[in-house]
């Protein structure tokens, strides 16, 4: 079996490799060096790929596997009115830092058990210090939020533990067929139990249905993992995984080390396979349950902050229900491809009663035998709003652990009490090379609830890991518009861009008054075997 690792989404691409290291030590200066040493070595001279044996195949059971990345990102951000005594000074929101990742892992495999290990260095260099709009408004972009969730340091760096687990063979080792028990720190991404083989297929379930609420969080130079079991079933029409995990701290924390032991995940899904059911389609039942009573973390909603108590006094224990279906068919000169995805929540918020659902429908279609193989998608997805905050019920969606990037690529909101309306174009000039447009219509469910930002939870102790802002009774937060640039140089090597540009509306207006539009962009480099 592949470890985890493989079924994390495709990581956007690369950037400017002399970025400053000061704040590193010694040693961590070598490791870079040394994992920098191998990235190189992945995307040297074609004859490597001609080599009868894969680039880090130590013996037939033994694999070393690696890793480097680089980006340099830049914001423009929305500016809140200007408050030096809140820290709010001009300039702040316009921003730029670099950042590198390297992993380095060991992989094992035999009749019974697999094992995988895999260390991860991450550093973040110049980060900025007074991006942020005070009370009510939040990080002013994500260095930002690296920068307070990192400990407040300009150039934060750690060495931990991304992966290291066991994944048992059950059939080998007491006959229950086609059945693993994985143990350990891993990775989890709902929705991405199995893959088809197929690559259209796989980039929709990838990028359009998993991690919608549970993910690694890839897009960030950190990442999540969680630590506990996994138990999975998989034959050729069905996949069953359980998991009861620990997510680690991570996201925007470099201190990735540190598990959250005072949330407790639960996940369990049932995916019919493609075909299996429905032609040409997947379908997926899934569970989940998030407790989480951490010390000195004061739950978000649209009530006023007096009234809103610490989940070690009254803590979240939500239940999720969902399901979804996928589907890719071949249609005169292309193939068409769908996707319907909803969840509903019930539990308890603090001493509130969850009361809350989301919703999404996306469709498109591909031209396969024209020249650039064009493809329109179009798509609405809703996470609903809280209509009162003193009927005595949450009604806004809570997004859980999410990898957020997937559906908001640039990231200043997220699902909940949020309708998202959107259309993209993709072309792909070459084999090797993609090209995206998109553009969103983003407006509140609810106008008498919140504008959310954030992920999820990233530390132990502290924040929430969302935050919000109020809308002044307004709905419309604006449009987005993006393109993105992705060429897979060789096997081993590729790169890619990014820019977006937001139109901000009312919602926005009411929160950022001295600039009520943002760009963001990056260009990022990856290298990996």
């Amino acid at each position: 079996m592949k470890p985890a690792h493989t079924s994390t989404p495709p990581r956007s691409g690369l950037v400017s490799t002399q970025l400053p290291v000061q704040g590193l030590d010694k040693p961590r200066i070598r490791l870079m060096a040394i994992l920098f040493g191998l990235g190189m070595v992945c995307g040297g001279h074609q004859a490597w790929a001609e080599e009868e044996q894969p680039l880090g195949q130590i013996t037939p059971n033994l694999r070393v596997t690696g890793e480097l990345r680089a980006r340099y990102e830049g914001f423009d951000f929305f500016q809140p009115q200007l408050n030096p005594k809140a820290g709010v000074i001009a300039d702040h929101n316009d921003y730029s830092f670099g950042a590198l990742r390297a992993r380095l892992g060991v992989n094992f495999t035999s009749d019974y058990l697999d094992a995988f290990a895999q260390g991860q260095y991450t550093g973040l260099y110049a980060l900025p210090e007074q991006a942020f709009g005070g009370a009510g408004v939040g990080p002013l972009g994500l260095g930002a939020a690296y920068y307070r969730d990192s400990g407040s340091s300009v150039n934060p760096n750690e060495v931990f533990l991304k992966q290291g687990y066991v994944n048992f063979k059950l059939q080998k080792m007491v006959g229950l067929p086609n059945t693993f028990l994985k143990a350990g720190r891993f990775e989890v991404n709902d929705g991405l139990e199995y893959k088809t083989g197929e690559a259209k297929f796989d980039m929709l379930k990838t990028t359009r249905v998993s991690q919608r609420l549970i993910g690694a969080f890839d897009f960030t130079h950190v990442t999540r993992s969680f630590d506990g079991l996994s138990l999975n079933f998989d034959n050729p029409s069905l996949n069953v995984t359980l998991s009861a995990t620990h997510p680690t701290q991570g996201g925007f924390n470099v201190h990735a080390q540190d598990e959250i032991s005072k949330i407790d995940l639960a996940y369990a899904a049932f995916t019919t396979k493609k075909g299996a059911l429905i032609p040409d389609s997947e379908a997926r039942l899934f569970y989940i349950y998030y407790g989480d009573d951490r010390s000195e973390v004061q739950v978000v909603d649209n009530r006023p902050a007096i009234a809103r108590p610490l989940l070690s006094n009254r803590n979240l224990s939500i239940h999720t229900l969902g399901t979804h279906l996928l589907g890719v068919s071949k249609l005169g000169p292309g193939a068409v491809d769908y996707m319907v995805w909803g969840a509903y929540q019930f539990g308890d918020w603090t001493n509130l009663s969850q009361s809350a659902y989301a919703f999404a429908t996306e469709a498109g279609y591909q031209w396969t035998e024209e020249f650039l193989k064009p493809w329109i998608r179009a798509g609405y997805s809703i996470g609903s709003g809280d209509t009162n905050a003193r009927d005595g019920t949450h009604g806004t969606f809570f997004q859980i652990l999410p990898t957020v990037r997937l559906y908001a690529k640039f990231p200043f909101y997220n699902m909940m009490n949020m309708q998202d309306a959107f259309a993209q174009f993709i072309v792909a000039p070459t084999q090797t090379t993609k090209v995206g447009v998109d553009f969103h219509h983003l407006m509140l469910a609810e106008t008498s609830d919140l504008f959310y930002g954030g992920a999820g939870a990233t530390s132990r102790s502290g924040s929430l890991g969302y935050f919000g802002r109020a809308s002044g009774g307004n709905s419309t937060i604006g449009q987005m518009v993006d393109i993105s640039f992705t060429h897979n140089l060789n096997k081993y090597f590729s790169w890619s861009a990014y820019y977006a540009h937001a139109f901000g509306n009312d919602v926005t207006g009411n929160v950022y008054q001295s600039k009520n539009y943002a760009d963001y962009g990056f260009v990022e480099f990856t290298a990996s075997f």
